[in-house]
């Protein structure tokens, strides 16, 4: 009973990643595109610093979007090489921690 028991919250975990890494991702990137209109059309009726402010947002909510990806699917990831031998957690460490520089490097030239 107890290994099912594991079982179904590791499950539970995996859905529950997901759905709102899923869901907080979908809500960064619609603000993202959001801002982004608001920004062509304050360019086109002026050029202020307002532009570069809701630039500078638009970046961060980009960055807020890949951080909760990189949540929903590194746990899980996690989930799957639990099991297993210690070269594939390391694998795992290291393919995370590359995944995560990857995205913050990229959005590292947008929000400074």
């Amino acid at each position: 009973m107890a290994k099912r028991t594991v079982h179904r919250e590791r499950v539970d975990l995996t859905k529950f990643c997901a759905f709102w890494g899923m869901a907080i991702a979908s809500i960064m990137y619609m603000c993202s595109g959001i801002i982004n209109l608001l920004i062509r059309f304050v360019d086109s009726i002026s050029a202020s610093k307002t532009a570069g402010a809701l630039r500078q947002t638009v970046s961060i909510f980009t960055l807020l979007g890949n951080i909760a990806i990189i949540i929903a699917i590194g746990l899980p990831a996690y989930g799957f090489v639990r099991g297993r031998g210690k070269g594939w957690k390391i694998f795992y460490w290291i393919a995370l921690v590359v995944f995560a520089l990857g995205v913050v490097f990229g959005m590292i030239s947008t929000i400074i």
